[in-house]
Protein backbone atom coordinates (compact mmCIF):
# COMPACT_ATOMS: atom_id res chain seq x y z
CA UNK A 1 0.00 0.00 0.00
CA UNK A 2 1.46 3.34 -0.97
CA UNK A 3 0.76 6.49 0.96
CA UNK A 4 0.12 9.68 -0.92
CA UNK A 5 2.68 12.22 0.20
CA UNK A 6 1.27 15.61 1.14
CA UNK A 7 3.07 18.46 -0.51
CA UNK A 8 3.25 22.04 0.69
CA UNK A 9 2.65 24.72 -1.89
CA UNK A 10 4.35 28.01 -1.10
CA UNK A 11 3.22 31.42 -2.28
CA UNK A 12 5.26 31.34 -5.50
CA UNK A 13 3.85 27.92 -6.41
CA UNK A 14 0.28 29.07 -5.69
CA UNK A 15 0.83 32.16 -7.85
CA UNK A 16 2.18 29.94 -10.64
CA UNK A 17 -0.96 27.77 -10.50
CA UNK A 18 -3.16 30.87 -10.80
CA UNK A 19 -1.15 32.11 -13.78
CA UNK A 20 -1.56 28.69 -15.41
CA UNK A 21 -5.32 28.81 -14.85
CA UNK A 22 -5.44 32.28 -16.38
CA UNK A 23 -3.56 31.02 -19.42
CA UNK A 24 -6.07 28.24 -20.02
CA UNK A 25 -4.80 25.25 -18.07
CA UNK A 26 -7.50 23.12 -16.42
CA UNK A 27 -7.71 22.28 -12.72
CA UNK A 28 -7.16 18.60 -13.46
CA UNK A 29 -4.08 19.25 -15.61
CA UNK A 30 -2.49 21.32 -12.83
CA UNK A 31 -3.39 18.60 -10.29
CA UNK A 32 -1.68 15.91 -12.38
CA UNK A 33 1.40 18.00 -13.17
CA UNK A 34 1.97 19.61 -9.73
CA UNK A 35 0.16 17.39 -7.22
CA UNK A 36 -2.23 19.99 -5.82
CA UNK A 37 -5.70 18.80 -4.90
CA UNK A 38 -8.54 20.08 -7.14
CA UNK A 39 -10.52 21.35 -4.16
CA UNK A 40 -7.53 23.20 -2.73
CA UNK A 41 -6.83 24.72 -6.13
CA UNK A 42 -10.46 25.84 -6.48
CA UNK A 43 -10.29 27.51 -3.06
CA UNK A 44 -7.11 29.33 -4.13
CA UNK A 45 -8.81 30.41 -7.36
CA UNK A 46 -11.83 31.77 -5.44
CA UNK A 47 -9.59 33.61 -2.98
CA UNK A 48 -7.60 35.06 -5.86
CA UNK A 49 -10.77 36.25 -7.58
CA UNK A 50 -11.99 37.90 -4.36
CA UNK A 51 -8.75 39.32 -2.95
CA UNK A 52 -6.20 39.28 -5.76
CA UNK A 53 -2.67 38.09 -5.06
CA UNK A 54 -3.12 38.87 -1.35
CA UNK A 55 -5.64 36.02 -1.21
CA UNK A 56 -2.89 33.55 -2.08
CA UNK A 57 -0.92 34.15 1.11
CA UNK A 58 -1.47 31.54 3.76
CA UNK A 59 -3.58 32.93 6.52
CA UNK A 60 -2.64 32.26 10.09
CA UNK A 61 -4.45 29.58 11.95
CA UNK A 62 -7.90 30.72 12.91
CA UNK A 63 -8.64 30.39 16.59
CA UNK A 64 -12.25 29.35 16.25
CA UNK A 65 -14.16 29.31 19.49
CA UNK A 66 -17.21 27.13 20.03
CA UNK A 67 -19.61 29.85 18.83
CA UNK A 68 -17.79 30.30 15.49
CA UNK A 69 -17.53 26.55 14.90
CA UNK A 70 -21.25 26.17 15.62
CA UNK A 71 -22.10 29.08 13.31
CA UNK A 72 -20.09 27.56 10.45
CA UNK A 73 -21.53 24.06 10.93
CA UNK A 74 -25.11 25.36 11.13
CA UNK A 75 -24.57 27.51 8.04
CA UNK A 76 -23.41 24.40 6.16
CA UNK A 77 -26.35 22.31 7.34
CA UNK A 78 -29.14 24.88 7.12
CA UNK A 79 -28.06 26.62 3.91
CA UNK A 80 -26.51 23.61 2.16
CA UNK A 81 -23.18 25.43 2.00
CA UNK A 82 -20.30 23.37 0.63
CA UNK A 83 -17.08 22.93 2.60
CA UNK A 84 -15.35 24.86 -0.15
CA UNK A 85 -17.78 27.80 0.17
CA UNK A 86 -17.58 27.75 3.97
CA UNK A 87 -13.78 27.88 3.80
CA UNK A 88 -13.94 30.91 1.52
CA UNK A 89 -16.63 32.63 3.61
CA UNK A 90 -15.17 32.07 7.09
CA UNK A 91 -11.46 31.37 6.60
CA UNK A 92 -10.73 28.01 8.26
CA UNK A 93 -9.41 25.17 6.13
CA UNK A 94 -11.72 22.62 4.57
CA UNK A 95 -10.21 19.87 6.71
CA UNK A 96 -10.83 21.81 9.94
CA UNK A 97 -14.45 22.49 8.97
CA UNK A 98 -14.91 18.87 7.97
CA UNK A 99 -13.68 17.79 11.42
CA UNK A 100 -16.14 20.11 13.18
CA UNK A 101 -18.95 18.83 10.97
CA UNK A 102 -18.07 15.22 11.75
CA UNK A 103 -18.05 15.95 15.49
CA UNK A 104 -21.38 17.74 15.27
CA UNK A 105 -23.00 14.83 13.42
CA UNK A 106 -21.74 12.20 15.90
Amino acid sequence: MSERKRRKHDYSARLKYIRLLESGWTFSLIRVKYGIDDTQLKVLWEKYQQYGEAGLHKSGKIKADFALKKKIVLDIIENHLTLHAASIKYGPSISAINTWLRIYRS
